[in-house]
């Protein structure tokens, strides 16, 4: 009997950290530590408060993803179980294979973004009251991502909100908790892993085409087609080279951010399977796999350019 329990409380944990979908936490959690790592090397750094951005960051991220998840299973957006789909995009399956109810769901969402909030509320009466304006914007973003009545994600406008929240919003959040102070580089910095974010969400959409296209969700792949989306990802995966050459080039970036080119390989690779797979979604995994490690790569590197 005893057995039988503990492996209940095992599928269970299992279920809900596939829910979570870890595999995509570090585009809620990097731009804080690049932001961190800014402040840090003009002086200003706040142990505390940083744990505390983290923390409220990774929620988010996570509660951003099962929330999606959710109204999309809701919409019936996702109808597909984890045997027969690109791990990389869609929802979790852990909706679709039944192992946890939308009500479940929403309930650990509800916490997460309660934590959250606390955690904004905090900082911002530590820091300044002006650091709300980003929070509620990012959450303005998150939440009206998929819902009513703005579902940026099914008007056309999912992708540019989340290049937005992902990008200078968070960023320049996790910045001004140290420094209480805003710069016009750090929107340009920040446009770093906005753009990464961009490049991201126009690969994970293209294996979802059909139930997009059949469920109404008017996004890039909707709009354009797998064949031109899958050459705007192509061209967005060089713009990330190219905008971080022309920060490193005016002085915006440090020179030893130079260290994001160890990525190219990466995102070589990822435009040949975009460009061989395009029509085949689980094949196309290998090149969602390879943008979610440039992802981490260019903002991992970007950071030890500044710790450097």
């Amino acid at each position: 009997m005893k057995t039988a329990t503990n492996y209940k409380h095992m599928a269970l944990v299992t279920n809900w950290v596939q829910a979570a979908r870890l595999k995509f936490l570090a585009q809620g959690v990097l731009p804080v530590i690049l932001a961190v790592a800014i402040a840090g090397s003009q002086g200003s750094f706040e142990p505390i408060y940083f744990i505390i951005a983290l923390a409220a960051a990774a929620a988010v991220q996570i509660g951003l993803t099962m929330f999606n998840d959710t109204l999309d299973y809701v919409y019936g957006t996702d109808k597909k179980t984890t045997g027969d789909k690109n791990p990389y995009s869609g929802g979790s399956g852990v909706l679709t294979s039944g192992v946890i109810k939308p009500k479940q769901a929403l309930r650990g969402i509800i916490g997460l973004y309660s934590f959250a909030l606390i955690c904004a509320i905090y900082l911002s009466w530590q820091v300044g009251w002006e650091l709300m304006y980003f929070a509620v914007i990012g959450a303005v973003i998150s939440i009206g991502y998929s819902t009513k009545p703005f579902r940026f994600a099914y008007h056309g406008f999912g992708e540019l909100m989340m290049f937005i929240g992902y990008g200078p919003i968070i960023t320049i959040w996790g910045y001004y908790i140290h420094t209480a102070r805003l710069t016009t580089d750090m929107y340009l910095i920040g446009a770093i892993p906005g753009l990464l974010m961009w490049t991201m969400i126009i690969i994970n959409e293209i294996p979802d085409y059909e139930e997009d296209h059949s469920a109404g969700k008017k996004n890039i792949v909707y709009r354009l087609g797998p064949v031109r989306t899958k050459n705007l990802y192509i061209s967005s995966l060089a713009a990330i080279f190219i905008y971080l050459t022309l920060l490193i080039v005016f002085g915006i970036l440090p020179a030893w951010c130079a260290l994001a080119y160890l990525g190219l390989p990466l995102a070589a690779v990822s435009a040949v399977k975009a460009h061989r797979f395009y029509n085949n979604p689980v094949k196309l995994a290998v090149a969602n796999k390879y943008m979610v490690l440039l992802y981490s790569t260019t903002m991992i590197t970007v950071t030890i350019g500044y710790l450097i």
